[in-house]
């Protein structure tokens, strides 16, 4: 695909993240004291807030109210599938160690809404979480997937088996050990990887093991990448910002040892409790680079 602006569509999530930090020991059945944040999340949308800091993009999803609308980025562009307004929402709780322990999602609505508007894209990276029902997701990636780059964010464990037939319509795909066990049915991340590059020779697998390393593979080779030695903040958007920087990069065509360098070392910085918030920030992530080993 050509380097050019606006060529990014996201199709998933947009709702509030709620993050709860346990400020001491759990204590069970009683009230425990936290450090509360929120700010507008779903995987797709995280992953659309990073590229919407260098491009505009196009995101798909369902209605939105005002005042999420008021705080999204000027360079995503709401298309909506269905007109139905929800309320919805993720509940992170992180330990006194930012150790994550449990995440809640009353997301049903996704799964649930049966009407949406055709989708009519041409020559563009599609992201897709999988929050939409397998259904959707099936048929939609099926209708787009010989005219545009195809990008799946696993997005859970419980929603990973959406994507299991079609795995050969994919062109890149962001997964977590955990989810790529429960897809592959096997009992390592290496294997896991190995076993849809047979399925799919022409995919690019993204896979994160928390904060240990991350695996590139595609059809040349299998790269392992070891990660800088940061104080873990807050988990959760860090898979999401390697993968924004990661597509960016792509789109742009820089060298693939760059691209897996800097894409790590954006999910370590968010890991690390930091955002980005304009393109000089991308010289951070240069300098984070650095302290990324490839094996």
């Amino acid at each position: 695909m050509a380097k050019s602006k606006n060529i990014f569509v996201c199709i998933g999530a947009i709702h509030h993240d709620y993050l709860l930090n346990l400020k001491k020991s759990i204590i069970y059945k009683r009230t425990n004291p936290i450090i509360h944040h929120s700010r507008i999340g779903g995987v797709a949308y995280n992953v659309a807030e990073l590229i919407s800091i260098f491009e505009k993009i196009q995101f798909y999803s369902l209605s939105i109210d005002k005042e999420l609308q008021n705080k999204i980025s000027k360079n995503i562009s709401i298309k909506k599938i269905n007109n139905e307004k929800s309320d919805r929402y993720y509940v992170a709780l992180s330990d006194k160690n930012n150790k994550f322990v449990l995440g809640l999602a009353n997301t049903d609505v996704y799964e649930n809404i049966k009407y949406y508007k055709p989708l009519n894209i041409i020559n563009k990276y599609i992201i897709f979480d999988l929050n939409f029902s397998k259904d959707f997701i099936e048929n939609a990636i099926n209708k787009l997937s010989n005219r545009n780059k195809i990008v799946v964010c696993a997005t859970s464990v419980h929603k990973v088996l959406k994507i299991k037939t079609i795995i050969n319509q994919i062109d890149i795909i962001f997964i977590n050990k955990s989810e790529l066990i429960r897809l592959t049915n096997t009992h390592s991340i290496e294997n896991g990887v190995k076993k849809i590059l047979k399925l799919n020779n022409k995919i690019k697998v993204i896979a994160t093991n928390s904060n240990n390393n991350v695996i590139f593979g595609d059809n040349n080779s299998i790269i392992k990448l070891k990660p800088p030695k940061i104080q873990v903040k807050n988990e959760n958007g860090a898979g999401d910002a390697l993968a924004g920087m990661m597509l960016y990069l792509l789109s742009k065509g820089y060298k693939k040892e760059q691209i897996l360098k800097y894409s790590v070392a954006c999910g370590s910085y968010y890991a690390n409790g930091n955002r980005l918030s304009s393109k000089k920030d991308l010289k951070k992530i240069k300098n984070i680079s650095k302290h990324v080993i490839l094996k």
